[in-house]
């Protein structure tokens, strides 16, 4: 078993019969499961540093430098995090073309796709090697949560995903500080898993699993990112010193066996009461079980009585459809809320430790604070706690006010300025908020210039821009975007320095992305000149001046307002293209144009071997195509009229068709898509799990959402 490497240590026989074959003699492994066991037997080359290796093929095995550099550092911090030694004789990591996971974390042999582990220095963006390292991050804290210590059974399978997610970024964070991957956690995770999570078809986090085809559908975001977003909040509710030591005990005890949650929670419990953090009534189960038992996540509403000082906590289950899919249940649905909160007085976000608990109970009220009644307050510090804040309206309006002020806002931090922003708008989405709130506290953001609120902005306004996109109203809600990018437009600009720091490369991509999409002149054109230049190189395929961090947008944009011309020339690049992460930014750009027989032509090439695209790289076709207004009914159509064609072809794993579902009905928001939709899943889907019950949910909270807002959003606008 290769995972002990052993270069010296085979026999070649000298038998005439046996002439040829070579005889590999292993170490000894430790117990482990078997699911981790991995044999690979290649022609590849190899990089090394002491224990470590990288192998990839010779032409690419430059690009697994990066993947070297860090791999041992990693390492390293993870030891220190853990207080355990790694167990084994050495670390393998091997990048493979051909690999439908992302990564798999083998004992001591890691395979990779390679766009998980390969980074070109000026070829691949920025994102590729924060993705990179982000990965390799993840699959070395598996060599402890889930090789070390496993699951008992699959039920816990969060356990193993949410830790490793977590880890991820904190590891990050140890060798790449400048980064700041804990303010991209709460834009990347929380933000992202939220969404989910507020279906009513969303599933708890730790699930029964009785047959195969179950495991391949819990292997998904509420998983990874809500079991990392808990995890967190428990580091922040248990303090850090108390949750590793709580880890460590657990890791020793428990090595080289299974275990499942409630071991976790009883070491972490331990910890806690010795650590003076609980008393001797509270456990780590009592209150995760809230969590990891339950579906979705709850709405705190804060309600201030200025007149008393007393303020009243209450919380409900949060939803899409404002509670109507679970108004029957909603008594069930109660959470240990961990409250943390700073006032204008303050102004402290620094202190993540709960200052109250909410028990699992209805309603809490307190008395005796002493914020005063003109200054605002700010729930949810760092947003480390897996929960939504909704205020009575003076907080909030005292809150934007607060936000108007350009030499002020910047008290609040970047992570609650992007909490605010993103619960306000999915607030007033769900119904909880008037839309005139929620829209009054994005306009403070002509003056915002750090990513992570505009991230968090851009990625909650997407929502509003993806439904009024196809209605008449659609030209008054964008110019109001454009006037918020403006300024951070002009900051930004297209110079991409080498030396910038990574949050603000991300801002500008983030911002041109947002901004070209919006079709702002001078950002189409820019992009329209560089890919022309491109196209005049005698050798396209090594002279591309563009810079990487900028390709995605710019051949997007070129694409996009291009005709045949320009999207054959990407075609023969990616034709050409030998670095997987080129081939991936090609593939989504292609999607962009907006001539209808082309995007049909694209899809078809996808469902075939013959074109150069990979099977494991199909779904981003139709993802790309999908995305494009014009695109979503093409690859809509395409999938419904072709649904066994694609089923044989992706074969037996449903999780490439979920997502190709997933994305070409993401827009839907009429009843006759509706009616599609329906009538599709009752032809093709009569069995199937959870991903087309999420998108009918969807697509009836998407028409429901249209009715109730697209008026008042307009009236809203048109008052500005």
């Amino acid at each position: 078993m290769s995972t002990f490497r052993v270069t010296n240590d085979h026999h070649t026989f000298s038998e005439p019969e046996l002439q040829g074959y070579v005889w590999d003699v292993y170490q000894q492994s430790v117990p482990m499961s078997t699911y981790l066991v991995a044999f690979v037997v290649c022609d590849y080359q190899n990089l090394t540093a002491g224990n470590f290796a990288v192998w990839a093929r010779a032409d690419a095995i430059g690009s697994a430098r990066y993947a070297l550099s860090v791999g041992p550092k990693l390492l390293k911090f993870l030891e220190g995090f853990f207080h355990i030694d790694y167990p084994l004789p050495k670390v393998d990591m091997i990048a493979l073309p051909d690999f439908s996971a992302g990564a798999m974390e083998n004992w001591g042999l890691i395979t990779y796709r390679e766009t998980a582990m390969l980074y070109e220095e000026n070829v691949s963006s920025i994102s590729n090697k924060q993705h990179v390292i982000t990965v390799v991050a993840h699959e070395l804290a598996h060599q402890w949560f889930g090789n070390l210590v496993t699951p008992s059974w699959w039920t816990d399978l969060w356990l193993n995903e949410g830790f490793a997610s977590y880890m991820e970024y904190l590891g990050v964070d140890a060798v790449e500080p400048a980064w700041k991957s804990m303010e991209q956690f709460v834009v990347n995770e929380l933000h992202n898993v939220f969404s989910l999570d507020a279906l009513s078809s969303s599933h708890q986090i730790s699930v029964e699993v009785h047959n195969p085809e179950e495991i391949h559908e819990i292997f998904d975001k509420i998983s990874y990112g809500k079991g990392a977003t808990i995890i967190r909040m428990m580091d922040h509710f248990l303090t850090t010193e108390v949750f590793k030591r709580g880890l460590t005990s657990y890791l020793n005890d428990k090595k080289y066996q299974s275990a499942s949650q409630d071991d976790l929670w009883q070491y972490l419990t331990n910890e806690a009461r010795r650590g003076g953090i609980f008393d001797d009534h509270t456990s780590v189960k009592e209150i995760m079980d809230t969590w990891t038992l339950q579906t979705g996540f709850p709405v705190v509403f804060v309600q201030r009585d200025y007149e008393s000082d007393s303020i009243e906590f209450r919380q409900e289950r949060f939803a899409f459809g404002n509670g109507s899919n679970l108004s029957d249940q909603n008594e069930r649905f109660l959470w240990w809320i961990p409250i943390t909160y700073t006032t204008l007085g303050d102004s402290n976000f620094q202190q993540t430790k709960p200052a109250i608990w909410m028990k699992a109970e209805e309603a809490l009220v307190i008395n005796n604070h002493d914020i005063p009644s003109h200054d605002w307050m700010i729930v949810n510090v760092q947003q480390t706690g897996y929960y939504r804040v909704n205020y009575d309206e003076r907080n909030w309006q005292l809150i934007v006010k607060h936000l108007q002020d350009k030499s002020k806002f910047k008290t609040i931090a970047a992570s609650n300025r992007a909490q605010l922003i993103d619960d306000a708008l999915n607030l007033a989405r769900a119904g909880y908020l008037d839309y005139g709130v929620a829209l009054n506290v994005t306009r403070y953001l002509v003056h915002e210039t750090d990513y992570v609120p505009w991230k968090a902005a851009i990625g909650a306004l997407s929502y509003v821009d993806s439904m009024l996109i196809r209605t008449r109203n659609y030209g008054i809600f964008k110019k109001y975007s454009m006037q918020l990018l403006e300024n951070i437009y002009r900051e930004v600009g297209f110079e991409d320095h080498r030396d910038s720091p990574l949050l603000t490369v991300y801002k500008r991509i983030s911002v041109l992305k947002a901004i070209c999409h919006l079709g702002h002149n001078d950002c189409v054109n820019f992009c329209l000149r560089k890919y022309y230049e491109w196209m005049q190189q005698p050798l396209p395929d090594i002279n591309n001046h563009i810079s990487p961090n900028l390709k995605s947008t710019v051949y997007c944009t070129a694409i996009k307002y291009g005709e045949e011309k320009e999207w054959d020339f990407a075609w023969e690049r990616f034709q050409k293209a030998t670095v997987a992460s080129e081939k991936e930014i090609l593939l989504s750009a292609m999607g962009c144009s907006r001539v209808p027989w082309i995007l049909t032509r694209y899809l078809e090439n996808a469902m075939s071997d013959e074109y150069g695209i990979r099977k494991q790289d199909a779904f981003r076709v139709f993802i790309s195509v999908a995305d494009n207004v014009i695109g979503q009914p093409i690859a809509f159509d395409y999938m419904r009229n072709n649904w066994p064609k694609m089923k044989s072809y992706f074969g037996a794993s449903m999780s490439n068709l979920n997502i190709i579902l997933k994305y070409c009905t993401k827009r839907f928001n009429t009843e006759s898509e509706l009616s599609e939709l329906k009538e599709f899943a009752e032809t093709h889907l009569k069995d199937s799990g959870r991903t087309i019950q999420q998108a009918i949910e969807w697509t009836e909270s998407n028409i429901a959402w249209l009715n109730r807002n697209a008026q008042p959003i307009v009236n809203w606008l048109n008052g500005l």
